[in-house]
């Protein structure tokens, strides 16, 4: 199937940009090196679109991205280089809000780069166990027996530890939406059975 055509046939569920990511990081262009603009269009767009995802994209990656493939669809010498920088620029016009999202680091909303997620713990399912904080390595997780548990954003490395660990399903991962949480620990509402 051409790339193109995956791209207009994206699920909801689905992120453009880590697809994008996924297309041009496995594509025989990286290992190619026959054409510059193929060799290096491919890696710089690669690149950009890690950075993306990773939540370290700056201002400027989407209109760099869209000079870089104008140019790789020029000056590419095989169909692979030209047909990926023809995807990359309809899914930047296609799902530029998705882009933007992912820049304005607001979030992703597909809910599929891990970095935008964020863990939060309820407080109407949170029995104070202690079992999300003997699970998270970071310390990012603050509280007392009986009390609803903290978790401290800045500190959170987005592994699930937390959520794996807890028995109650109190803690739950969030995309741009956010849970209202305390942001302090408060006395449990809801007690061990």
């Amino acid at each position: 199937m051409r790339i193109v055509e995956k791209i207009r046939q994206l699920k909801e569920s689905e992120c453009i940009v880590d697809t994008l990511r996924s297309i041009v990081s496995e594509n025989e262009c990286v290992q190619c090196g026959k054409c510059v603009f193929g060799y290096e269009g491919v890696t710089q767009l690669q690149m950009i679109l890690t950075d993306l995802t990773e939540k370290k994209a700056r201002s400027t990656d989407l209109a760099q991205m869209q000079e870089l493939c104008k140019m790789m669809s020029s000056q590419s010498l095989c169909e692979t280089g030209e047909e990926i920088a023809q995807a990359v620029l309809e899914a930047a016009d296609t799902y530029r809000a998705d882009f933007e999202d992912h820049i304005a680091k607001k979030g992703c909303r597909a809910g599929v780069c891990r970095k935008f997620m964020t863990y939060h713990i309820l407080a109407d399912r949170c029995t104070g166990c202690g079992e999300c904080m003997d699970a998270c390595e970071e310390e990012a997780i603050t509280g007392k027996a009986k009390f609803v548990h903290i978790i401290e954003q800045k500190e959170c490395i987005q592994c699930g530890a937390c959520m794996e660990a807890c028995e109650e399903e109190a803690i739950v991962r969030a995309g741009t939406v956010k849970p209202r949480c305390p942001k302090r620990p408060v006395p449990c509402k809801r007690r061990d059975r």
